[in-house]
């Protein structure tokens, strides 16, 4: 049982090394940026509530094309 263990974990370190530097890759090659990352909501503006404070890059366009 020791020697199954012993391969599972570290499978799942292998794994999450990859995702770490997977992440860490995107980031530095700017692939993801932070304005992507802002809005929690997962909503579209329209019904946003955090409209008027957004600063999200299409939150501010939709406020521009409102006024």
């Amino acid at each position: 049982m020791e020697r199954r263990r012993f391969f599972r974990t570290g499978a799942r370190l292998l794994m999450l090394g990859g995702f770490a530097a997977a992440s860490g890759y995107l980031v530095l090659q700017g692939k993801v940026t932070r304005s992507q990352t802002v809005c929690g909501t997962g909503s579209v503006c329209n019904g946003c509530s955090k409209l008027t404070d957004c600063s999200d890059d299409q939150a501010i366009a939709y406020r521009n094309t409102k006024k």
